[in-house]
């Protein structure tokens, strides 16, 4: 093996150590919020047009939910660190990764869905599945890179179905301005903020499926965005429950 090959190994291995860490941090600092109920419940709703209304049927722990998202970073990094999944590669660390973001992204969506007033049982899943789905495709574009035309459709088709789920939650918050009962200040800046992490983690994509990064590189960018991600989720739970922890 050579040097450089060795020192390429070292530094992913560090990068993924401290990853998984950080991570883990994050996640323990929103389950310490879940833990002394110091969270936000956000409301799950149903109707059903033949019948009436059933109304609020269940909720959601903000704080807890996104620890999950937190933990689902931490496992990934963690097995990458420890050498479990390798090739020459570097095609499967990546398509871990791009599982993991899909599966992040959508719980993500899930939750600025419901911060910003979407509450509708069906709407929430759609955009949970359009989110999570979208990213999935980049799986495919990962296992097709050789290939530059193939890897083509599934990135242009996973962009084109992750705008929805944004678009559901752009207009919540028009129609909430309008109504004159919008979102938190730190909820609007913060969806914004979370879109242009997600954002960036397409044009990640992007330039690896155009051979302009290497696979190191673009992971290097995951993890960074992805404890972003995680950050970003910590500070809307910590505003929304305690703003004056803030201050």
């Amino acid at each position: 093996m050579s040097s450089s090959r060795t020192v390429v190994l070292i530094s992913s291995r560090t990068l993924h150590t401290v990853s998984a860490a950080a991570h883990l941090l994050v996640a323990i600092a929103l389950g310490a919020l879940a833990a002394a109920q110091a969270s936000i419940l956000l409301p799950v709703a149903l109707s059903v047009p033949a019948a009436a209304s059933i109304g609020v049927f269940a909720s959601v722990d903000f704080a807890a939910a996104a620890a999950i998202v937190l933990l689902i970073g931490a496992a990934v990094h963690a097995v990458l660190a420890l050498g479990l999944v390798r090739d020459s590669g570097g095609r499967a660390p990546r398509s871990l990764q791009l599982v993991a973001f899909a599966q992040s992204s959508g719980i993500t969506l899930f939750l600025v869905a419901q911060l910003n007033g979407v509450t509708e049982a069906g709407a929430l899943i759609l955009v949970y599945a359009f989110g999570g789905g979208a990213a999935g495709l980049l799986w495919l574009q990962a296992r097709e890179s050789d290939d530059r035309r193939r890897a083509r459709w599934p990135f242009s088709f996973g962009a084109g179905l992750a705008v929805v789920p944004w678009g559901i939650v752009a207009l919540y918050q028009v129609v909430g301005l309008v109504a004159g009962d919008p979102p938190a200040p730190i909820v609007r800046v913060l969806t914004v903020l979370i879109l242009i992490v997600v954002a960036l983690a397409w044009w990640t994509e992007r330039r690896w499926q155009l051979g302009l990064t290497t696979a190191h590189r673009a992971s290097v960018l995951h993890a960074a965005l992805s404890l972003a991600n995680g950050v970003a989720l910590l500070v809307l739970a910590v505003g929304l429950a305690r703003p004056s922890a803030l201050l």
